[in-house]
């Protein structure tokens, strides 16, 4: 996601895992990347989960060029995709999917259709440096966020 709204969705077989995770950087991630920051710039943010931290990630990312926002490891909930999950998990529920098929739909149409969604992205970022300065000063521990 960035203030220009939410990239592709990709549905991961099974357990993500780094050569997964590479794979959908690649294939969705960096083809994105002139749609969300036209002019340049952005940076990725990620949590501590170990198909982001795999050394192979790394270096991916390095190479490309990409930079990443560092992140204390007990600090997730910061991350404003959580503010997005919250209003699809809402959506879906509100659907009831009774198939793995039909839930997978509604993700994807939730994801990329859903207004509040499209109107959330900007205000996430917009927030992103009081998010960072709340973490700085509260040294890592829990914010409001």
């Amino acid at each position: 996601m960035s203030a220009n709204g939410v990239g592709r969705l990709y549905i991961v077989q099974g357990k993500m895992n780094q050569h997964q995770y590479i794979k959908v950087l690649e294939q969705k991630l960096i083809p994105d990347m002139p749609k969300h920051f036209p002019n340049g710039g952005g940076i990725f943010q990620q949590d501590g989960a170990p198909c982001h931290t795999a050394k192979s990630v790394t270096a991916f990312m390095k190479q490309k060029k990409i930079p990443i926002l560092p992140w204390p490891g007990n600090s997730p909930d910061m991350n404003p995709i959580e503010n997005l999950w919250m209003i699809v998990k809402r959506r879906i529920a509100e659907r009831k999917p009774t198939s793995k098929v039909s839930l997978i739909e509604a993700l994807i149409d939730v994801w990329a259709r859903d207004p509040e969604i499209k109107e959330m992205c900007p205000k996430l970022i917009d927030g992103m440096p009081k998010r960072i300065e709340q973490l700085i000063k509260a040294k890592g521990a829990s914010t409001k966020y």
